[in-house]
């Protein structure tokens, strides 16, 4: 099947339009950062939900590793990745988590921004059923199916699409629920299939008796993949080096924490998230670590970039794919990745 490119939807239209106002309002925020009574340099983050997928943000505070990068992080949560995106834009947050998509996006409509770190570096999404088919080993159990996705142009509308395009299947059909049912659409028999992450996908397991068939980060032509990232404005990484850099450490610091000693960083995830099963949220973080969701390197590869962003410019998430506007060279900044590293090594 020959992939085609869509027009942008609605939503992302929307989420443009957002973004051309934000960045004329954010391209010359470059204040130098203020600093804590503790002499700390005040950061503030803003992440697009509390999730599973961002737990290096939540180790980074909890084990203290940007209070040793001489960062006092204030973290707020802006309810999607247009609205964390726009914070930065707007100048009430130096840095969001979401998907890097957005920097892109705002460079087509004129405006700046650079990806500088990533949070979660595979496309940590699974397919779970009522059944337990093999579909990792064959795909073509997904024809004749029905399989909840999120609506368009969503992620996982558009994995599944990408899926169903460069494998050529047939008769799958798309049923589009609201973020947060895609469960109940297959307890309840409406659906065949659905596309999840964590914790959704272990309390599926656990409270629903379903079983993952499919694994996009397992899937070697998946992975790696630039899922979310943390950005910024280039005019304050300038104006605040210092900051910027120990952001970025502390974020190594704690993706090395969470492969080391991954009990720790389990009892780190239970405390963010109290409202949970422990055992959900114990599973949820192992099967994120066995997928190497979780980045061990910090820093964005150009295979990660390509894959993210040769979907999004088939779903019109991007216009052109590449382009001067969506390059890797143009939106990534690896130097504070490769010192996070270094420093994090002792070197």
């Amino acid at each position: 099947m020959t992939t085609s490119r869509r027009p942008l939807g609605a939503l992302a239209l929307a989420a443009a339009a957002s973004l051309a106002l934000s960045a004329c309002a954010g391209a010359s925020s470059a204040a130098p950062a203020a600093t804590s009574g503790e002499g700390l340099t005040t950061v503030r983050i803003n992440q697009a939900f509390q999730s599973l997928l961002y737990l290096p943000l939540y180790v980074a505070e909890d084990q203290g590793f940007f209070e040793e990068e001489g960062v006092d992080v204030q973290i707020s949560t802006g309810g999607g990745g247009t609205q964390s995106w726009s914070a930065v834009l707007g100048g009430s947050a130096e840095f969001s988590i979401q998907d890097p998509v957005f920097v892109p996006k705002t460079h087509e409509s004129g405006g700046d921004g650079v990806v500088v770190a990533g949070i979660q570096d595979a496309p940590t999404v699974f397919i779970i059923g009522s059944d337990d088919a093999d579909v990792q080993g064959d795909l073509s159990l997904l024809e004749g199916k029905k399989v909840v996705v999120s609506p368009e142009p969503d992620t996982t509308w558009a994995f599944m699409t990408h899926l169903i395009e460069e494998n050529d299947l047939q008769d799958v059909e798309l049923v589009n629920v609201a973020i947060g049912n895609e469960l109940a659409a297959v307890s309840s028999g409406q659906a065949d299939y659905a596309l999840a992450v964590e914790p959704q996908i272990t309390q599926g397991e656990v409270e629903n008796g379903l079983h993952v068939v499919y694994s996009f980060s397992a899937d070697p032509s998946w992975y790696p993949f630039a899922f979310s990232s943390l950005t910024g404005l280039p005019s304050w990484i300038e104006a605040n080096p210092e900051a910027a850099q120990g952001v970025v450490t502390a974020f190594q610091k704690a993706s090395d924490a969470i492969y080391a000693d991954p009990e720790a960083a389990i009892a780190t995830a239970q405390a963010y998230f109290p409202d949970l099963d422990p055992e959900v949220v114990a599973t949820a973080v192992e099967r994120e670590i066995d997928a190497l969701g979780y980045p061990k390197d910090v820093l964005v590869s150009q295979d990660a970039w390509d894959r993210n962003l040769e979907i999004a410019a088939m779903t019109g998430n991007v216009a052109e794919y590449p382009s001067e506007a969506t390059s890797y060279e143009n939106n990534v900044d690896t130097e504070l990745a490769e010192r996070a590293r270094a420093e994090a090594d002792g070197e």
